[in-house]
């Protein structure tokens, strides 16, 4: 319980830094560039508590949605930061170079930062799934709606060994790039009406052959998947990573870490023989052997069907101790790999062929989340995982909505346009609309990150199947 406690801590202060960065950006270039700076906050709303310094209020606020610093000066945000209605009016302008510079500083800081950490992350190194040989291609995968379907992957004639090149002529340089191409591809056979494909490039015994996969939504995410995973460790066995309650893996004492040695006393030699067996033996009880705190046990586990599904599921999730190696990417490649993943999930959020929605990205609770996952996985990836959120802030920032700095970018450029400054009443109102669209954004996602959440640690139960190997 320390444990848990220390790393959601460590995860808070990551991102809280994360904001602080970004505000010291603004804060920096406004006083540099001679603005006035009257408030200094990490969240939005009420003041919880601060102090006072120089003419700044550096605080603490109620809503953890991001932070901002009062600049008066810009009249954007007046009201909706708790300025007065004429503040800006009797203060000096400033100048369309002021406003861009200040703007565009609190990007450039999170970039500076990210930097920071991959300089860490080059000289010490990052273990990754860094081989894209395919180790295992399931013949059947269970999709999102339950249904056992053919393994997509499988059905192309891709099979293990190949080594992964290329998706969608673009080249493949590790495991999780393969999986992030996959899920945020907008393939379409024949337009958006289409089945969902894929071009797939792999090496296989030195020729390139190239196969047109059509992937399949599975979990409760509703992700694209085309039912292969890489090499695994030829030491490891698979390892039971998640129990559904009220299923009969775990009614049979079957618990998370439980290495997974035999089936009726066969050993499990590969991916493809257990995920095989248990699709071909689910009608009868099947002697599962494992491995806890170096003892075997033997449990006999029936399956049974769930309501409202339509076949029979032991209700376990299991993964493998993938090969892996330690990898030096230099700090360059590594921010353009960050901003490469960010490009991807925006294009496909808001590509009509895609299968990414608003529901499958993640508020302040899933970045905490996923911030203390990474901590109990290790500080250096954690450092990973900050670097890559910083990078996703800035990008995200400078996007031209209102509320963001590009928002402020954007009202800049257009009075310069103009020749006139926009009226601040004006500027003041979308600038409104648009902060209690982010706070619905904020609501929404984080309710399905709460339900995450709860399914990760086993507070909710999973309404996806769980019998397969999880990416």
């Amino acid at each position: 319980m320390f444990s848990s406690i220390l790393h959601i801590a460590l995860a808070l202060f990551a991102l809280g830094f994360s904001i602080f960065i970004h505000e010291l950006g603004h804060f920096i270039a406004a006083k540099k560039r001679g603005l006035i700076a009257d408030r200094f906050s990490i969240g939005f709303g009420p003041r919880l508590f601060g102090w006072h310094r120089n003419g700044t209020d550096f605080r603490l606020s109620l809503l953890p949605l991001g932070g901002y610093v009062s600049l008066p000066q810009l009249a954007d945000m007046g009201r909706i930061e708790g300025g007065e209605d004429n503040e800006a009016d009797r203060l000096p302008p400033i100048s369309y170079a002021d406003k861009m510079i200040v703007a565009v500083m609190g990007a450039v800081f999170n970039l500076i930062f990210a930097l920071m950490l991959s300089l860490v992350l080059w000289g010490v190194g990052r273990e990754i799934v860094k081989s894209t040989t395919v180790g295992f291609v399931a013949e059947e995968i269970r999709n999102s709606d339950f249904e056992i379907v053919p393994g997509p992957a499988y059905v192309a004639g891709i099979r293990e060994g190949d080594v992964i090149y290329s998706i969608d002529d673009k080249k493949v340089p590790d495991w999780w790039y393969f999986q992030n191409a996959i899920a945020t591809g907008v393939g379409k056979e024949n337009g958006s009406d289409g089945r969902r494909e894929v071009e797939v490039g792999v090496l296989r015994e030195g020729e390139l052959l190239e196969f047109t996969v059509h992937p399949e939504l599975v979990s409760s995410e509703r992700m694209r998947y085309i039912g292969i995973e890489p090499e695994t460790d030829e030491t490891s066995a698979p390892i039971v990573m998640r129990l559904e309650p009220g299923m009969p893996a775990i009614e049979a004492g079957l618990e998370p870490g439980d290495r997974l040695i035999r089936l009726d006393g066969e050993d499990i030699i590969s991916g493809a023989f257990l995920s095989t067996y248990l699709t071909k033996h689910g009608d009868r009880s099947i002697d599962v052997t494992v491995e806890r705190e170096g003892k075997e046990l033997t449990l006999p586990i029936h399956p049974r069907i769930k309501e409202g599904e339509a076949s029979p599921r032991f209700g376990f999730a299991y993964d493998f101790q993938y090969k892996t190696e330690i990898v030096h990417y230099n700090p360059i490649d590594q921010l353009y790999r960050f901003a490469e993943t960010m490009k991807m999930t925006l294009y496909a959020l808001i590509h009509k062929n895609s299968d990414v929605r608003v529901k499958n990205m993640s508020g302040p609770v899933g970045i905490v989340h996923g911030l203390t996952r990474m901590a109990q996985v290790g500080f250096i990836d954690l450092l990973w995982m900050l670097a890559l959120i910083n990078v996703n802030l800035a990008i995200f920032n400078l996007l031209p909505i209102p509320v963001l700095d590009g928002g402020h970018m954007l009202f800049a450029t257009i009075s310069k346009i103009i020749g006139r400054p926009l009226p601040r009443r004006l500027m003041e109102n979308v600038q409104g609309a648009f902060m209690v669209l982010l706070l619905c954004f904020v609501i929404y996602v984080s309710f399905f990150d709460v339900g995450r959440l709860g399914r990760d640690v086993g507070l909710i139960d999973d309404e996806a199947p769980v019998e397969e190997a999880t990416p």
